[in-house]
């Protein structure tokens, strides 16, 4: 069994229509879209029907969440804050704009999570969520010194609470996830490992857009696709169309991190 997983789209169809291609070409058993495919991007609504032309299996992320419930602010949040919740706020009416109400449905009606079953041996499963197997915001990062070498410091330690919260009851042998653009391998009790993949938006310095293959042969095997595409045709894409923001997604495209 071959499983293809790809995450964050991030309304990017030209790194979208390059991962499909590569995927087509890696003849999978199944494919699945992990979460985030509209918001932060020039083309929303045509990541949506190409998904949709696809019959591509896909659970929501948080911007897709967000699309519809968008959470209230209480008056004595510090402007930061605010600030940040306008930029956010402007990002999801604007895509929401650029969808029909078919596209709002289908994208209300993605579930959390899927989940693969090899075998039937629970802890054979391969569970795919957006960020982790608890809810769809909550980052889980690299290792410590991965974390070192991008960030300069450690934001999640590998023993972190908050991380043994999220994947301490997990049944499965393997969670595949997206959110935190940056792909890598987590082992974490010998039983529970975690892989991460982005199409846009990365944050490891690498341009390229990514994607997960995921093959059974009596364990998981996993590999990280890289697959390069016309980032200067996205980039003028986002400069013609000039949705909010645009000038920070064009910086991100551009040099691959935040």
């Amino acid at each position: 069994m071959r499983v293809a997983i790809f995450s964050d789209v991030h309304g990017n169809l030209t790194a979208l229509e390059a991962v499909l291609d590569d995927i087509k070409q890696q003849s999978p058993d199944l494919t699945i879209f992990a979460g985030d495919l509209c918001v932060d991007g020039a083309r929303p609504a045509a990541c949506v029907a190409r998904l949709q032309q696809e019959n591509i299996s896909a659970i929501h992320g948080n911007t897709d969440q967000r699309l519809s419930n968008q959470p209230i602010l209480s008056e004595d949040a510090a402007a930061e804050t605010r600030q940040r919740r306008q930029q956010i706020e402007d990002n999801d009416d604007w895509t929401w704009v650029q969808l029909d109400s078919s596209d709002r449905t289908w994208l209300s009606a993605l579930p959390f999570y899927r989940r693969v079953s090899p075998t039937t041996q629970p802890d054979d499963d391969l569970l795919v969520v957006h960020a982790n197997p608890q809810n769809a915001t909550q980052h889980i990062y690299p290792s410590e010194q991965r974390q070192q070498e991008l960030f300069g410091e450690v934001k999640q330690p590998d023993d972190d609470l908050e991380l043994k919260k999220v994947l301490g009851d997990l049944r499965g042998g393997l969670v595949a996830f997206g959110h935190r653009q940056i792909p890598f391998v987590l082992q974490w009790k010998d039983r529970t490992r975690s892989n991460i993949i982005s199409v846009s938006l990365p944050l490891d310095g690498d341009q390229r857009a990514k994607y997960g293959l995921f093959t059974w042969n009596g364990e998981w095997k996993i590999e990280h696709r890289y697959v390069a595409y016309d980032v200067d045709k996205e980039i003028d894409c986002l400069k013609t169309i000039q949705p909010p923001n645009w000038k920070k997604l064009v910086r991100r495209l551009e040099t691959a991190a935040a």
